[in-house]
């Protein structure tokens, strides 16, 4: 993934609004916060998320982290995903393009893939159903005989 400075006004303006409509202040803290979390690059669980703050001296209690990473997800900044490995990873979800988690179940890899067809199939089914997609997550879990690189 690309760098996501290009994101940081997007998101910074989803946020605040999100703080704003939820009766919450914008601060310092929750902007320097997610300056740091837009920095990161693929998936990451809170605990990397924390060590990686400590190691470049970024103090913030995980009571804060968690609650804050809940509201990113919340705000559509961040998706949260469970690839059976007994927490939760996140990714940034801003400006990013409809993709499959393919975990395998041997290894705990896991794999971005995406598929015009599988996105055809979705909006098909969609608009069969009358239904308005916002937005998606799939995870397949399985092996395969070439394993995942």
């Amino acid at each position: 993934m690309d760098s996501n400075e290009n994101q940081i006004p997007e998101a910074r303006l989803v946020y605040s609004e999100f703080l704003k409509k939820n009766k919450m202040f914008v601060t310092k803290e929750r902007t320097q916060l997610l300056d740091f979390i837009l920095d990161q690059k693929g998936h990451f669980s809170a605990d990397e998320l924390m060590f990686e703050m400590q190691k470049q001296d970024v103090k913030v209690s995980r009571a804060t982290l968690y609650r804050s990473l809940s509201q990113m997800v919340e705000a559509g900044i961040l998706s949260e995903s469970d690839f059976g490995h007994g927490h939760t990873h996140y990714e940034i979800n801003m400006g990013s393009k409809p993709h499959v988690h393919l975990i395998h179940t041997d290894t705990g890899d896991v794999r971005e893939v995406e598929s015009q067809k599988l996105e055809d199939a979705l909006a098909e089914l969609a608009r069969e159903e009358g239904f308005e997609i916002s937005r998606y997550k799939i995870q397949v879990f399985g092996k395969s005989k070439a394993g995942l690189k």
